[in-house]
């Protein structure tokens, strides 16, 4: 009787395991889909702010090394801040690419962060990347998308890049 129970057990766990399994997917489905929605609209403030300045935001202050910004509105890991201070960047804080959209635009812009507030499969931060030649702006999926591509079988990268002018 004994072997007959933990047999039940098993079967109910697994069952429950698969369940779950499925509502995270399909969480991770829906906030996919928010994330390109907010990577899009940084974008469009990207070309907006292109169009309108003849350069790309933060792209005055390259100077030897590239910029990159961690946009999100929560405290970023401890573990992204090592990794990203060994890294041959600048960084700067979320914030100075609101100010600098806000100036070029006159408008108050608050961008949009991962909807996402515990961190599950990749990091919940949108980043925007700046150098003389050109700026990106991604996010990383769980599942992929068109234009996602692969990384180290961990999360999907959408990104979406535009050409100095300068």
């Amino acid at each position: 009787m004994n072997k007959r129970k933990s047999v039940v057990a098993i079967l109910l766990t697994a069952a429950f395991l698969n369940g779950c399994a499925g509502l995270e997917t399909r969480y991770q489905a829906d906030m996919d889909q928010i994330r390109i929605q907010h990577l899009d609209t940084i974008f469009n403030l990207l070309v907006e702010y292109q169009n309108k300045s003849g350069q790309l935001p933060l792209q005055g202050d390259v100077l030897s090394r590239d910029i990159e910004v961690f946009i999100t509105h929560r405290k970023l890991p401890d573990w992204l801040i090592t990794q990203a201070a060994q890294a041959p960047l600048d960084i700067y804080p979320n914030e100075a690419l609101e100010a600098e959209f806000e100036r070029v635009l006159g408008r108050e812009i608050e961008l949009p962060s991962d909807p996402q507030n515990v961190a599950t499969y990749a990091p919940n931060v949108y980043v925007y990347h700046v150098n003389p030649g050109w700026a990106c702006v991604a996010a990383h999926l769980y599942s992929p998308a068109p234009g996602t591509k692969n990384v180290q079988n961990q999360y999907y990268k959408y990104e979406k890049c535009v050409q100095s002018s300068i």
